[in-house]
């Protein structure tokens, strides 16, 4: 897998990455984070608590994207207490997608549950219904706002939500309603085969786009979402305007990306 020009992240070390000791566990819980001090704590309580319900072996990792609150302090602390916990960070501010490929890097489970830190879909709800779609052959499972379920959302998210899915639709030839939750899983084998280079949040849908063109199957499952503010609010309009030019760069490079298929194929 090719992670672009700034990042470390090789097929050598996503296939090596192992526990000390020898062991490897089954589960890495990754979780993207930028200035969710006013969240952190209750939620790895909660996400603690859900993996040892699991009864799987399990990690979680928290990525640091250039916080400039008490978060990294925070997560940190996590990590020095529980042995189960680990960190990655840079500076400044990068965005999802670079943060996911530095989690990528160092993660030791097979199964990869990507979770957003606010945890709107319910870690309770969300972890074992994904890791029941991956065990049911997924080899990525999808968490959907809208599959079987009626999301508390505002009006002006639904709208540009169901934008953006049609023209996902349109450009990636995509069966899937919901590329953009933040909660999804997969199994780490699948990583090679993929090349997301988007460093804002369009690496969900490349990253599901390049995994059905590359013939993997895509599982898209509904799981209750809950619209909560209390980390910080983004601001609708303006993000949109950079999700859709990262989409279209996105689609620049997923044309690249099915020609080399193609050639390798040959």
């Amino acid at each position: 897998m090719n992670v672009g020009k700034e990042s470390v992240i090789s097929d050598e070390k996503i296939n090596a990455a192992a526990v000390p000791g020898g062991d490897l566990p089954m589960l890495t819980i990754a979780i993207p984070c930028y200035n969710e001090e006013n969240i952190l704590d209750a939620n790895y309580r909660t996400l603690k608590e859900t993996c040892e319900a699991q009864g799987m072996p399990y990690e979680i990792i928290f990525g640091n994207d250039g916080s400039a609150d008490r978060t990294l302090e925070m997560i940190e602390g996590f990590a020095a207490a529980d042995q189960q916990v680990r960190v990655t960070s840079h500076f400044p501010n990068r965005g999802a997608g670079f943060t996911y490929r530095e989690m990528w890097q160092v993660a030791r489970g097979e199964i990869i549950i990507h979770m957003d830190a606010d945890l709107a879909m319910p870690a309770e709800v969300a972890l074992p219904t994904l890791l029941a779609a991956l065990k049911d052959g997924a080899d990525l499972a999808v968490g959907s706002r809208y599959v079987g379920i009626k999301a508390e959302y505002p009006l002006k998210r639904v709208i540009f939500s169901r934008g953006y899915t049609m023209l996902t639709r349109l450009l990636f030839n995509l069966d899937v309603v919901d590329t953009q939750t933040g909660f999804i899983g997969f199994h780490k084998r699948i990583l090679p085969a993929l090349d997301p280079r988007s460093d804002g949040f369009e690496i969900l849908v490349e990253f599901i786009a390049q995994a059905n063109e590359a013939g993997f199957r895509v599982a898209e499952v509904g799981i209750p979402w809950i619209h909560d503010t209390t980390s910080g609010e983004t601001e609708v309009w303006s993000e949109s305007i950079k999700m859709l030019a990262g989409t279209m760069r996105v689609k620049r490079r997923f044309g690249r990306f099915k020609r080399e298929r193609r050639k390798n194929e040959r």
